[in-house]
């Protein structure tokens, strides 16, 4: 078989396909009003430009694959970093930690003993029914007069006031007395 000049401009190729491809490349010629030829050498080149894409996705997978694994190598190399300086640091300042820490501890109990023998201990509990509440004003820092709680739920609490019972978040609110 004598193989055909590949510097020429045009090159005739036989091919055998079956009837039914055949007839169905006649009706697309009628409707389009291009020859057989110009058709087939359109769908040849679709199928061309196809495994050009297909080969520039393998290569791209290849690409992106290769790019994975050097990430991959750096990431590790990062993180070994980090971790050895971190021990390092660690062992370094350990045994003058040890030191602080126990006389830090000594200053600790010392300090806690004295709050606990002149300071009174605060009790906080739950805005209950009954209370007496001051109601911050809205864009003021002043808080409008006592008003007594009627309802309270976890965030919002209700009070009675001269025009009805209004519902107001329990952070507008500031304790005054309790009823109990």
């Amino acid at each position: 078989m004598k193989r055909p000049e590949i510097d020429s401009n045009n090159h005739v190729l036989t091919v055998e396909i079956p009837p039914e491809i055949y007839t169905k490349l006649l009706e697309i010629v009628k409707s389009t009003g291009k020859t057989e030829s110009e058709l087939v050498i359109q769908g040849l080149q679709q199928v061309l430009d196809k495994f050009d894409r297909f080969d520039l996705k393998k290569d791209d997978q290849a690409r992106f694959v290769d790019l994975e694994i050097s990430l991959e190598k750096k990431l590790k190399q990062y993180v070994e970093n980090l971790i050895s300086d971190r021990l390092n640091d660690h062992f370094a300042s350990t045994e003058f930690a040890e030191r602080s820490r126990k006389s830090h501890l000594a200053a600790d109990r010392a300090s806690e003993e004295k709050i606990k023998n002149n300071m009174p201990i605060p009790t906080i509990r739950p805005l209950q029914i009954g209370d007496r509440v001051m109601i911050l004003e809205p864009d003021s820092a002043y808080y409008m007069a006592k008003l007594l709680v009627v309802r309270t739920s976890l965030i919002r609490a209700t009070v009675a006031t001269e025009t009805g019972e209004m519902t107001f978040l329990k952070r507008d609110l500031r304790f005054v007395e309790s009823t109990q």
